[in-house]
């Protein structure tokens, strides 16, 4: 009876694969987009290169962002607020809801396996294409990145998943089998994968923007490397894209630039949403730009409070949905730490000119502070003034929009720096642990500072550098998790119960606190998908 469903959902995917790719291909060339265009030319090739990078703006784009959202925002970690609309049953790991069941569970799901059929195709048929080498390995060793990359989420999030490197054909549509294939199996293909990439790449660092380039294929394979604990492998790689000259750190202030672009010397991998995305900006239903809502998840709703109105100064139209937690806030050295002033939107005031603020005791200008009006008062102190989150802050926007074109950071420089400390500190190599820390500290935090240059290095400290550095950026859950301490770590800090002395009014917002139980460091596979796959075995605990 399942076997119908499987057919249909894969064809669907070669479907997909044949028809997705770039609108460009749709527009000029309608009667000849088959598999032979696509899998044996080099612009068919890079046409199909070119789809898989609007299949990763394609979550970012549907249903206001939120499933993007839960991961970027580091849900269900030690360092996150969630304070309302970003899928309960994930972010705080309630236990009367089936989470196999929720939207973000399977959206994920199916996006990287999407990927990962497209870029079998991709590689299957381009590597037996008659092409000239050269040319070829231009186009392949994205392909061989996003395969790593998709795999490599998988892994990480669902810990048992289907592995297979084979195009779906009509030869093996009807018999092929769905188990679960062993970690050591899959970080076998993620590594041959990203090392074919890295030696595609040739040492060439140049990369279109919004592209896969040899620094990222550098930074998924350093990061492949923590996990299976390959300490030097990844401090030998990660001194290495640190030396190329190719990136280097900026100051804060210019990290997150102002015109949405976020094309900076720390930008090793940046997703474009911008009209020079690649393969064009992503159309909606509307025929217009669709954009992304993630402005509006890290803004608070300040505009709510009477005195004020819609600023981009403090975030534009906000949606008050993730915000740091105390635990977070408290680990900025508000004198000295650069990071707090230009990464975070800590405080409001009444900006409205054109109010009355006759007989009241706050004037315009004023600082939004707790009871001074009911809109500051209880829960709606947390929506209306909590820190707001300057890293998807849309400067170019009016400021009372609710559609965002900011390009988002996937993987940042900054993180290297971070990974090579770790790596040589597992390697018992302090002097060089310590020194690309302090690099990173030097560069974040004013030399005033006597604490700036640390002479310690342990677990515990890039535990805090990361959350530091790293906040409401989508790294923060893996970190925990590979390092054995995400239930640990949410039991202690998960959510929060207070800000800035005012005792949180809901007591959801610190339930994963309690909620998250131990078979929670997984996600569970898709209900639908393992009705779909029939026999495929769910993961423990639920």
């Amino acid at each position: 009876m399942k076997r119908p469903r499987i057919n249909f959902l894969i064809l669907f995917l070669i479907t997909s694969a044949l028809w997705s790719c770039t609108d460009f291909l749709v527009e000029e060339h309608p009667s000849e987009v088959t598999t032979e265009f696509l899998y044996n030319t080099q612009d068919g090739l890079q046409a199909a290169v070119v789809g898989l990078y609007a299949l990763e703006r394609a979550q970012v784009d549907e249903n206001e962002s939120s499933d993007f959202a839960v991961i970027m925002g580091d849900c269900g970690t030690d360092i996150d607020f969630m304070r309302a609309a970003l899928s309960q049953s994930v972010s705080r790991y309630r236990l009367d809801q089936d989470f196999a069941s929720q939207g973000v569970v399977s959206s994920w799901w199916r996006k990287e396996y999407r990927i990962i059929e497209r870029t079998n195709n991709i590689i299957t048929f381009g590597e037996k294409a008659d092409i000239a080498p050269a040319d070829k390995k231009k186009v392949l060793r994205q392909a061989y990145v996003h395969r790593a990359n998709a795999y490599f989420w998988l892994v990480r999030k669902f810990d048992n998943i289907w592995l297979n490197l084979e195009p779906t054909t009509v030869d093996n549509i009807d018999n092929r089998p769905f188990t679960v294939a062993s970690q050591d199996d899959v970080y076998k293909v993620i590594t041959a994968d990203l090392d074919t990439a890295i030696s595609y790449f040739n040492n060439d660092y140049t990369v279109q923007a919004g592209q896969f380039g040899l620094g990222a294929a550098l930074f998924l394979r350093i990061d492949v490397a923590l996990w299976r604990q390959d300490y030097q492998t990844a401090a030998t790689l990660a001194e290495k894209l640190i030396s190329s000259g190719v990136y280097s750190l900026v100051d804060p202030s210019a990290v997150f630039t102002k015109d949405a672009r976020n094309y900076t010397k720390e930008g090793i991998y940046v997703m474009q949403f911008d009209e020079f995305a690649v393969g064009g900006a992503d159309i909606g239903s509307s025929g217009s730009p669709s954009g992304h809502r993630l402005a509006l998840v890290f803004t608070a709703d300040y505009k709510a409070v009477p005195g004020t109105t819609q600023v981009s100064e403090y975030g534009g139209y906000g949606w008050a949905r993730v915000f740091p937690n105390e635990y977070l806030i408290a680990l900025y050295n508000q004198k000295y730490d650069k990071r707090w002033n230009n990464w975070w939107q800590h405080y409001y005031t009444y900006n409205n000119a054109t109010y009355n603020f006759t007989n009241l005791k706050y004037k315009l200008g004023d600082t939004l502070k707790y009871g001074q009006n009911s809109c500051l008062t209880g829960t709606n102190y947390f929506k209306n003034a909590s820190i707001g989150c300057k890293k998807y802050f849309d400067w170019v926007k009016i400021a009372n929009t609710t559609r965002s074109f900011n390009n988002i950071y996937m993987y940042r420089f900054s993180e290297v720096y971070l990974m090579a400390a770790e790596a040589y500190m597992r390697l018992g190599n302090t002097t060089k642990a310590l020194y690309f820390i302090n690099e990173l500290r030097k560069n974040r935090i004013l030399s005033t500072d006597p604490d700036q240059i640390l002479k310690v290095i342990d677990e515990e400290t890039l535990i805090e550098e990361h959350a530091r550095e790293l906040a409401l950026e989508g790294r923060r859950w893996f970190f925990l998790k590979r390092l054995g301490l995400l239930v640990e770590r949410v039991r202690a800090s998960g959510g929060t119960t207070m800000f800035r002395g005012i005792i949180a009014t809901d007591p959801a917002w610190y339930s994963a606190r309690t909620n998250i139980k131990d078979y929670h460091v997984r996600w569970p596979i898709p209900q639908s998908e393992i009705d779909a796959m029939g026999g495929f075995p769910q993961n423990e605990g639920y």
